[in-house]
């Protein structure tokens, strides 16, 4: 939930930023803080923090506060270590990885929305035809998603260069579906083949941080809010796990649709 609140900020009127602001800065803290010590703190009124709440998609501030302390809870216990590795550098490497890991998957399981999730399984589960698009690193997971798929007796196709992605996306029409994944949520070169696949009827479907362009140019958007901009030059892939994570549970909705709608024989056992 703090990943999606951080990935939002640019989307929010200037009151409602400052709201955040104020809420990311201070976690621990603003779990026990009232509405008006929101606004107190942020220098906002309280209906711009009604505002801010509803913008993550929250009833109001009490239901943002129950969240919003579940999930500092869960970051508290995931940034707490395993253990420390003693002497063995190798072993402390490891287990520092596996710590990220399990942060990113419980951010994962905050930024949840159902109801996108049932509605992407349900429209994957009726469409004629899948092509998921994916670039560099994005590029594996469209092929793994392709290969599930196809177990499943889908129609489905990868496509990982951008001028093949443009070529399905003019082909795409209103019973066919775009399953998009992008790391980082701005990935330039697919930006445009969204938009045509889109303009051509097809229904599109992406796992992108939220408000991101990729995430706008959607119809539906699961929100992977693990990417972080790194100094290291080494490839740390939390932000793929969560994703891969994220793709076993719908590809495990759309296998219940399909048995529950065609029986069993068109899911392989």
């Amino acid at each position: 939930m703090l990943a999606r609140i951080r990935s939002s900020l640019n989307d929010m009127a200037p009151s409602e930023r400052k709201v955040a602001e104020t809420v990311l800065a201070n976690p621990q803290a603003a779990i026990a803080w009232s509405m008006a010590d929101i606004a107190r703190f942020s220098g906002v009124s309280e209906p711009s923090i009604m505002r801010f709440c509803r913008k993550l998609g929250f009833e109001g501030y009490s239901d943002f506060r129950i969240k919003f302390a579940q999930a500092v809870a869960l970051l508290e216990k995931a940034e707490r270590p395993i253990e420390d590795g003693g002497d063995d550098p190798i072993r402390s490497r490891i287990i520092a990885n596996c710590n990220k890991a399990t942060a990113a998957i419980n951010d994962l399981i905050m930024d949840v929305d159902s109801a996108v999730i049932a509605r992407a399984a349900e429209r994957l589960a009726t469409s004629r035809r899948i092509d998921v698009y994916g670039h560099g690193g994005s590029g594996f997971l469209a092929g793994e998603a392709q290969h599930r798929f196809a177990y499943l007796g889908l129609a489905s196709v990868a496509y990982s260069d951008p001028s093949l992605q443009m070529f399905s996306a003019v082909a795409l029409g209103p019973e066919d579906s775009v399953l998009a994944f992008s790391f980082s949520g701005i990935t330039t070169h697919m930006l445009p083949n969204l938009e045509i696949a889109r303009g051509a009827g097809a229904q599109i479907i992406t796992l992108a941080p939220s408000g991101s362009p990729i995430a706008k140019a959607a119809d539906l958007n699961i929100a992977i809010n693990a990417y972080r901009q790194k100094k290291s030059p080494v490839f740390l892939p939390n932000e793929r796990l969560t994703m891969y994570v994220m793709l076993d549970a719908l590809v495990e909705l759309v296998g219940e649709k399909l048995s529950g709608e065609v029986g069993t024989d068109r899911v392989r056992s």
